[in-house]
């Protein structure tokens, strides 16, 4: 079951063909964590979305408001009781049935989707593989969620063939961008770094919550550009992402990771949004 452009849908049925997100990729999307039937940093999320619409000029005919009455009624509607676990809300807004050619001829009208899936469990740590897959700098989609993820699941393949759980990316200029499914945050001594967008870092939401808060445990939170090579001397190496929040992460093994405390800083994020 999904919420489709203002209604429920059975899933298979609903998708055109001619749908520019599946023949172009022409499409953005949020991943929200969903706890006792509350998407986590809901409204951070909508505002991420309606920044991306705007930047690439496509219009989201729902206003928050009205893709909130959307998520209750998918809830409501789902076959399988999601208060019992964690699970995923996806949210996916494409260019619409406008057929082929980079720019459609007629008007053509965005799809909206909302679908739930559930979500594996979260990882106490993560080992990391540096991926050859480079994620470039000032590239205009960088900035933006995009359906564009060839790079970031060939970075992530790379990572398990090397038998690592997340891949490491870097940029043109040898620094650090950001892992194949999050942001990365690096520890210098008593300071949490983490690259700004510029260097080709997704603006996170579990990232912006950490820079919001600018000290945890200590740290002090900021943005700057970190030469790969120094990754080897950090203190601690953590993945944020939207459904896992903040995991510790390490080369070498788990029981390495483990060791640099992500848990607490994890449990230090706000667990509920307005919703």
């Amino acid at each position: 079951m999904i919420w489709l452009n203002g209604e429920l849908h059975a899933a298979e049925t609903a998708i055109s063909a001619q749908d520019r997100g599946l023949l172009l990729g022409e499409s953005l999307f949020e991943t929200m964590l969903v706890t006792d039937n509350v998407p986590q940093f809901w409204s951070a999320h909508v505002v991420r979305l309606q920044a991306s619409c705007a930047a690439f000029g496509l219009a989201c005919h729902y206003d928050e408001a009205a893709l909130r009455d959307g998520a209750r009624a998918l809830f409501a509607a789902s076959a399988n009781d999601k208060k019992a676990h964690r699970s995923i809300l996806r949210l996916t807004l494409t260019g619409g049935n406008g057929g082929r050619g980079l720019v459609p001829v007629g008007a053509a009208r965005p799809m909206v989707m909302m679908q739930i899936s559930d979500a594996p469990p979260r990882p106490e740590a993560l080992i990391l593989h540096n991926s050859n897959v480079s994620r470039f700098a000032g590239q205009f989609g960088a900035a933006h969620k995009t359906g564009q993820y060839v790079d970031n699941i060939m970075a992530r393949r790379q990572a398990l063939a090397a038998k690592a759980d997340e891949a490491v990316m870097a940029n043109q200029h040898g620094r650090l961008a950001c892992a194949a499914a999050g942001n990365i945050f690096v520890r210098f001594d008593n300071r949490l770094i983490t690259p700004p967008v510029s260097e080709g870092a997704l603006p996170g939401i579990i990232r912006g919550a950490l820079l919001e808060m600018a000290t945890i445990d200590g740290l002090r939170i900021s943005e700057a550009p970190i030469e790969m090579a120094r990754l080897a001397a950090a203190d601690g190496l953590f993945i944020t992402n939207s459904i896992n929040g903040v995991v510790a992460a390490a080369y070498g093994t788990r029981e390495m990771a483990q060791k640099k405390q992500g848990i607490a800083l994890h449990d230090a994020l706000p667990k509920f949004s307005s919703f």
